[in-house]
């Protein structure tokens, strides 16, 4: 929605494609910019791959675009190719991370291959993290010079406006720690996310359930996975992890937060962790391409190898004994997001990018 706004707001005409999928339902009605509904995504069904195919053919040949700009790996395939053989002349690929890096066999392999696709039949490729573009590189699937990063990463960075520090100061961490029903005094974990592996949600449970720390009152607070889902992902309830369920406005949870992790297996760039430190909040990620662009170790949180429970359950028991230092590394996250990642800067970006290296103006016909 920021790019499709910010597009049309300097004179470039920007229509959204985007599924609708029951899933994102909520977010889906959120949606007031210029859009139409059309099915984009890979199916295993050979007929349903062909009709979406056909069908996203068919409404460019009526659009008739100078530029398609698709998003996201699986999202991308049909749209690019379909673009391809209409003769769209420019084709912008946005990879918002690279999922093979959290699989292994026959399922990493067909992602890469699906990588290699979108980028060759795409003519720029946009990552959302430096990181990304290096390991895309380096294991051959984009070739040196065709990548780029706007601004210093991340999709459309930070609406600092909606993220006033007023809104996370103690008042307002107290007044979320009521609502949540937390002990005002606990340490407060939290996570943004679904409970799946490779985001390293099952880990998070392990490595917070070693720490121990459940057992002084402390919290594992969960935004994205209900209680139900919370006590059977190890196959029984772990102590002190409190889930929320689907939240539409995180901006109470990450008041609630102390400190806000990401022990993810891949990513592109990660807007928990953007988000946790624009509330000024220390952060915990893995070290990873993606995450290893979100937090300066030492400076703005701590990165753990990925999948090394003990590292990470470390990790939580130094900040939560430590409240100087999580003051301290949440004031650099902040700092360095007014910097660096603020939504003005990676949209002021992303308009010079399609007005210099696509050479689209207002008055582009």
């Amino acid at each position: 929605m920021p790019i499709v706004t910010q597009l049309n707001q300097s004179g470039i005409s920007t229509e959204l494609w985007v599924e609708e999928n029951l899933e994102h339902s909520e977010i889906i009605k959120q949606i007031n910019i210029p859009k139409q509904f059309i099915a984009i995504d890979i199916v295993l069904n050979p007929l349903k791959l062909f009709h979406r195919f056909s069908n996203y053919r068919r409404q460019l040949r009526l659009a008739k675009p100078k530029i398609l700009h698709t998003h996201q790996t699986r999202a991308s395939l049909i749209p690019l190719l379909a673009a391809y053989l209409e003769k769209i002349p420019i084709r912008v690929y946005q990879n918002h991370g690279l999922p093979y890096l959290g699989y292994q066999g026959i399922l990493r392999w067909l992602l890469q291959w699906i990588e290699i696709f979108n980028i060759h039949l795409a003519t720029h490729v946009l990552l959302v993290s430096n990181s990304n573009l290096a390991a895309a590189e380096f294991d051959g699937l984009l070739p040196k010079g065709k990548g780029t990063v706007i601004a210093n990463g991340s999709a459309v960075g930070i609406n600092l406006a909606d993220f006033a520090l007023s809104r996370f100061n103690n008042d307002r961490m107290k007044q979320a720690k009521e609502k949540f029903g937390l002990p005002e005094a606990s340490f407060v974990l939290g996570y943004v996310g679904r409970p799946v592996k490779r985001k390293g949600f099952h880990l998070l449970l392990k490595a917070w359930e070693r720490s121990d720390l459940a057992a002084q009152g402390n919290i594992l607070l969960i935004a994205g996975c209900n209680a139900t889902e919370c006590d059977t992902a190890l196959g029984y309830s772990v102590q002190g992890v409190k889930g929320l369920g689907y939240l539409s406005n995180l901006y109470e949870f990450y008041a609630a937060c102390d400190v806000i992790t990401l022990p993810s297996e891949h990513e592109g760039f990660p807007y928990s962790l953007l988000e946790g430190a624009a509330a000024g909040k220390p952060l915990i990620g893995t070290d990873i391409p993606g995450i290893r662009c979100a937090i300066k170790p030492n400076q703005t949180g701590l990165l753990v190898p990925a999948r090394d429970e003990v590292a990470l359950a470390n990790a939580i028991i130094q900040l939560a004994l430590d409240p100087q230092m999580r003051s301290s590394l949440g004031q650099n996250a902040r700092k360095r997001v007014e910097e660096e990642f603020s939504r003005e800067i990676v949209l002021n970006a992303l308009l010079d990018f399609y007005q210099k290296e696509l050479k689209i103006t207002a008055k582009a016909e």
